[in-house]
């Protein structure tokens, strides 16, 4: 019973927060729309992301919503009461420091290739020059990425090994195929707010 109710109310306050950011933020916030067309070609506008996020969580709200009325009223209980326990604790710390590594390599690991490059004699210059050419473009993405997504599948499978790092590489691959290879003026992260 505890469950259906914080699902209620986690869906509820998601249903509000994506409502909000669909209907005020981004209107109000974000000039170009969602898909700008300028001399017959259409480009990708800064409300996609959000938009695109927005209706996700949305769906996903919904879904919950749905779940949680929907959920047998008179089953019996055995779940634990719900509370913060030391071992949730230790999972929130734990998340939170893997993903400040992460979005720290993602952010670093251009740059800092680059510097490393120059430091040896290839001439190249300044990172904010590259974050549109490739392959300097992709290495933040895919070292910060590539951490992020075999970090989070060991921690929560307690165990790591080929499948694992498969999978982050995968999804990494397929992010960038997605995300950058069709648009040509989409930068992927962080190389958009350089």
């Amino acid at each position: 019973m505890q469950t259906r109710n914080w699902n209620l109310g986690l869906a509820l306050c998601f249903i509000a927060a994506s409502l909000l950011t669909l209907f005020v933020w981004i209107p109000n916030d974000i000039e170009s729309g969602v898909l700008i067309e300028e001399r017959r070609s259409i480009d990708v506008g800064d409300a996609l992301a959000p938009t695109a996020a927005a209706i996700a969580v949305l769906i996903t709200s919904i879904a919950l919503l749905l779940s949680s009325l929907l959920a047998n009223r008179n089953a019996v209980s055995s779940e634990p009461p719900v509370g913060v326990s030391r071992s949730n604790l230790i999972s929130i710390v734990t998340m939170a420091l893997l993903l400040i590594v992460s979005l720290q390599l993602m952010v670093w690991g251009g740059p800092l290739t680059v510097k490393v490059l120059q430091s040896v004699g290839v001439a190249l210059p300044e990172y904010r020059l590259l974050t549109d050419t490739i392959p300097y473009k992709y290495v933040g993405f895919v070292v910060g990425g590539f951490t992020l997504v075999c970090g989070l599948i060991t921690w929560i499978e307690g165990r790591t090994g080929w499948r694992v790092v498969f999978t982050a590489i995968a999804a990494v691959v397929v992010l960038i195929i997605v995300y950058d290879v069709p648009f040509d003026s989409l930068l992927l992260p962080p190389n958009g707010s350089q």
